[in-house]
């Protein structure tokens, strides 16, 4: 490591004796060790004591019971520190969990009650799953069984999960091909043009072979045939053991969660309707290839349409804490698993040759 920058030195007035080394004083630390109380600005609207602890509390035993904390209850603080500082106690339990929580007050036609937004970043990430990279694992007969179970894990994904198809004419990428093709049409002027005729081919591969996949997924025969071909599959390659992991990642999700697509904790806004906002949809999705000519070109056009937008839907979940709720089974531990599992199960597709 390098030493960093000394001031430079100058000549000094010598001293007369050595400077006398003592002993540090006692360090007046104790402030650290100090629990200050929240500020707040009081309010001439402030709700009456007595009911506002009895709503707050009688909230913060549900949200308690919810998640499984301890029940806190600050009994040697005077109103509204005590409903401040339990709101305090609560926000550091949630943040335990892993999971992004906003925890909030509020009046509910002059009812105190506890509320919780779940959210999941998604980070700006287009969570595309190439297929052409399972097709070519399908034409090679050595590698047939393991091609099976990634079909049955592409299956899953497709009618459970419920993500959209490429191939479907609904779907915001079947747009985006339907656009590279028609300026593919208008533009190619020269036969000779080395990147048409590359976006070409690969145009005509992404339709072809992604309709004779698609053909495969849509039977409901692999998913049916999951689990029996899980439990047979024995793996030998590296690869071989990652999508045979994969595989298991997500036929643990459908075992857990059976009845969830990714979809569920999201407005599913028709991405045509609403200007500025990004939808769920339209970053999730199964596509060709994600590598090669035309897929630069048609993530160039996403990101530039994307740029202009000012919000993306991503997963939430309000929760609101009192005795009529009935939505205090929703979480997002589900999306908590997927996410992470599609970034697996891509990182393993580009594996394949």
């Amino acid at each position: 490591m390098r030493r960093k920058h000394q001031p430079p030195t100058r000549c000094t007035r010598g001293k007369k004796q050595q400077t006398k080394i003592g002993s540090v004083g006692t360090l007046a630390d104790g402030f650290l060790r100090h629990p200050f109380l929240p500020l707040y600005e009081k309010s001439s609207e402030l709700p009456n004591s007595e009911k506002a602890e009895k709503d707050f509390f009688e909230s913060l035993l549900i949200l308690s019971e919810h998640y499984g904390f301890e029940t806190i209850i600050i009994r040697d603080k005077s109103y509204p520190y005590n409903i401040l500082l339990a709101k305090e106690q609560i926000k550091k339990q949630l943040k335990k969990t892993g999971q992004d929580i906003e925890l909030y007050i509020m009046d509910d036609n002059g009812i105190i009650k506890l509320a919780t937004q779940l959210h999941y970043c998604t980070g700006m990430t287009l969570y595309y799953i190439p297929v052409l990279p399972l097709y070519r694992l399908l034409q090679d007969k050595k590698q047939k069984r393991t091609a099976e179970l990634l079909l049955s894990v592409f299956s899953y994904l497709y009618h459970i999960a419920q993500i959209p198809y490429y191939r479907e004419s609904d779907t915001y990428l079947f747009y985006q091909y339907e656009c590279m093709q028609e300026w593919l049409t208008d533009c190619f002027e020269n036969d000779e043009n080395q990147e048409f005729c590359t976006i070409s081919t690969e145009c005509n591969k992404a339709s072809h072979y992604g309709d004779i996949l698609f053909r495969k997924l849509y039977n409901l025969y692999h998913l049916n045939h999951f689990k029996e071909r899980i439990h047979n599959y024995k793996p030998s390659t590296s690869l071989e053991k990652k999508c045979w992991i994969v595989a298991k990642k997500a036929w643990e999700l459908m075992i857990q969660y059976p009845d969830h697509n990714i979809f569920r904790n999201t407005s599913n806004q028709d991405y045509d309707e609403y200007e500025g906002l990004i939808s769920a949809r339209q970053y999730i999705s199964f596509i060709a290839e994600n590598e090669g000519v035309l897929f630069e070109n048609i993530s160039r056009a996403i990101n530039d349409e994307f740029n202009e937008c000012s919000e993306i839907e991503e997963p939430r979940l309000l929760q609101i804490f009192d005795s009529q709720n009935q939505n205090l089974n929703g979480n997002l531990n589900f999306e908590y698993l997927f996410f992470p599992f599609l970034n697996d199960l891509c990182s393993l597709l580009n594996e394949i040759p």
